[in-house]
């Protein structure tokens, strides 16, 4: 398995790393280091730069990292790299929506939905001891299931309980739709034989604000989630906004649901 981190060497991004160490200890396989400049003239110094890095993570004891410098644009550059390399996933640190991005869109949600790998998002808070228990909203979009088998993924690895929350229904046909999501979920999650229990949401406030106090209640230690969003500009889809810059800043594995419906040969990895 092959973990990627993007790197533009702020805390945010070492910080980043560090989860991705965690990770490995659990998932296996190799972390790299990706940093993008403008120019041509500035990847040797950034390469430089970013072996300083890795070497550093490898004093810690979490051993070797790799190290890679592009030159292009981050929003492109970052996906793109993923899927030439064969990376399983992405664990990306993020400053969270300030000021404009709140109506633009965050930086994360930008690279997300560029392209179908998953990504793990992270903010200024370190790894945990442990990965125990997973939160995953289930709403009445199938697109909304597909994050089932890489949050199983880590739950396997990691002994955790997942917990799924939906929203209450009551009108009888939307039952019937979330009923048929929550049975796919339950059926994967029982076939890779992963804990799980499910709890229903009032609905009184915003779905992301409900899964984030649940989160809170039951001491969550990671969000997993598809990205998804049937308006023009997807960038807009508030609920992916809220999560992956939530308070509590637990990370939250994300991703986008359109593409990651035709999951590739790369991914085999999700056989656990």
């Amino acid at each position: 398995m092959k973990i990627l981190v993007p790197f533009d060497f702020t805390d945010m991004t070492r910080t980043a790393l560090q989860h991705a160490l965690s990770l490995r200890t659990s998932l296996g396989g190799d972390v790299e280091l990706l940093h993008v400049v403008s120019k041509e003239s500035q990847k040797d110094k950034a390469l430089v730069e970013l072996r300083k890095e890795a070497e550093s993570a490898a004093t810690t004891g979490a051993g070797d990292v790799n190290c890679e410098v592009r030159v292009g644009d981050i929003f492109r550059d970052i996906t793109k790299a993923a899927e030439e390399s064969d990376a399983q996933m992405l664990v990306m640190g993020t400053h969270g929506a300030k000021g404009l991005q709140k109506v633009l869109g965050s930086k994360a949600i930008k690279v997300i939905t560029g392209g179908n790998t998953p990504f793990i998002v992270t903010q200024s808070k370190g790894p945990g001891n442990a990965i125990k228990r997973i939160v995953m909203p289930v709403d009445l979009t199938r697109e909304s299931a597909q994050i089932v088998n890489f949050a199983a993924l880590i739950a396997k690895r990691f002994e955790a309980e997942v917990h799924i929350v939906h929203k209450n229904e009551n009108d009888e046909w939307l039952k019937k739709k979330l009923k048929s999501n929550l049975a796919y979920v339950r059926n994967v999650l029982n076939k890779k034989e992963i804990k799980w229990q499910v709890a229903r949401l009032s609905g009184k406030t915003s779905f992301a604000k409900e899964c984030m106090a649940y989160g809170a209640e039951h001491n969550v230690d990671l969000y997993a989630i598809a990205h998804f969003s049937e308006s023009v500009l997807p960038q807009f889809d508030t609920f992916s906004q809220e999560m992956i810059t939530n308070s509590q800043q637990v990370p939250v594995l994300i991703i986008n649901a359109e593409p990651v419906g035709k999951v590739g040969g790369q991914y085999s990895f999700l056989t656990v």
